[in-house]
């Protein structure tokens, strides 16, 4: 008889929420233990518990109710969390799945939670670690020649440095599968970046793996107006941020962390990396999304919502010059 798999209680959700909250990795531990030994699989585990509980916590920042000390704090716990389940987990059979991050790209925590579901489901898969450079991902492409590469990229700003990996992994002949919030539901901005596929959780990421090609050609170019704009800014990105942040004049910005304008300073080359994958993908709304966010992290600190207008102002002047990438921020 097959055994019935137990589903995830209110309580469960409540006892990991509050050793997330306290930073209790311990009682987190504890609690996770306790979902799996009563018969509940790792994926029901992970999608309404762990995941859950980060969601909140990714909403808590963003509307300055959590600082982004304790912010972090709660993250390293679930992470904690799914390394831990992750170990317990038998080694997968079959042709390697390299799963990794986008270059730069910090949030970890949604291609450690696809990683431990492939093995769970007792698939091969290896993470090789938040914000992996080019150069690695290669190097690790080569010395194992995994069935397929998986990156996550969470922020818009991951969009361009993501179209770089494309095309050195597809370089190698592996196919490339993509996922993140960075994505449009339909694909759309992954198809555009030279991507095989698109998978928006680890369900359509199982669901897809065996209908990948063995081998696939080298990422063809991107000849469209934006793309050759986006070269030229991403080569000048640094140098663009700073100038826009002279423009603004934010004064000193020995503060705190959770300052308004130390959160702009912080997210302006954000913007300016933004611009460059809306350019990328030919979609004006890469940025719109990012306006609307920041303006949001802004005006719940205490921050003036034209001050991002401002922003916007300050980079159109930089890029006075650029028609595609003028037009999406008058946009």
């Amino acid at each position: 008889m097959t055994p019935v798999r137990a589903e995830v209680e209110p309580a469960d959700r409540e006892d990991y929420w509050r050793a997330v909250s306290d930073a209790d990795t311990a009682a987190a531990h504890a609690v996770a233990q306790r979902v799996l030994d009563r018969g509940t699989s790792v994926e029901d585990l992970l999608e309404h518990v762990v995941v859950d509980a980060q969601r909140r916590v990714g909403e808590l920042w963003a509307s300055h109710r959590w600082s982004v000390a304790r912010e972090h704090a709660a993250t390293a716990v679930s992470e904690a969390v799914v390394h831990r389940v992750a170990d317990g987990l038998p080694a997968g059979a079959g042709p390697l799945l390299l799963v990794a991050c986008v270059e730069r790209e910090w949030h970890a925590m949604p291609a450690l939670v696809l990683t431990t579901v492939l093995r769970a489901r007792g698939l091969g898969a290896e993470y090789s670690g938040a914000a992996t450079s080019r150069d690695d991902l290669v190097s690790a492409i080569l010395d194992r020649g995994p069935r397929a590469v998986l990156l996550s990229a969470s922020l818009s700003s991951s969009l361009s440095r993501l179209r770089r990996q494309v095309e050195a992994v597809r370089g190698t002949g592996t196919p490339v599968v993509v996922g993140g919030r960075a994505f449009d539901s339909g694909g759309v901005r992954a198809r555009r970046l030279g991507a095989t596929a698109y998978a928006a959780s680890p369900a359509e990421a199982l669901a897809l793996l065996p209908t990948l090609p063995r081998h696939v050609d080298a990422a063809p170019p991107l000849g469209h107006r934006g793309a050759t704009e986006a070269r030229t800014v991403q080569a000048r990105a640094d140098a663009i941020a700073r100038d826009v942040l002279a423009a603004l004049d934010l004064g000193s910005l020995a503060l705190s962390p959770d300052d308004w304008r130390v959160v702009l300073a912080t997210h302006t080359p954000h913007v300016v990396d933004s611009l460059v994958g809306a350019l990328l993908c030919d979609d004006v709304s890469v940025l719109s999304e990012t306006r609307a966010w920041l303006r949001d992290v802004l005006t719940g600190r205490g921050g003036d919502p034209a001050s991002v207008d401002q922003v916007w102002d300050a980079l159109a002047h930089q890029l006075r010059d650029f028609p595609v990438a003028l037009s999406m921020l008058e946009a």
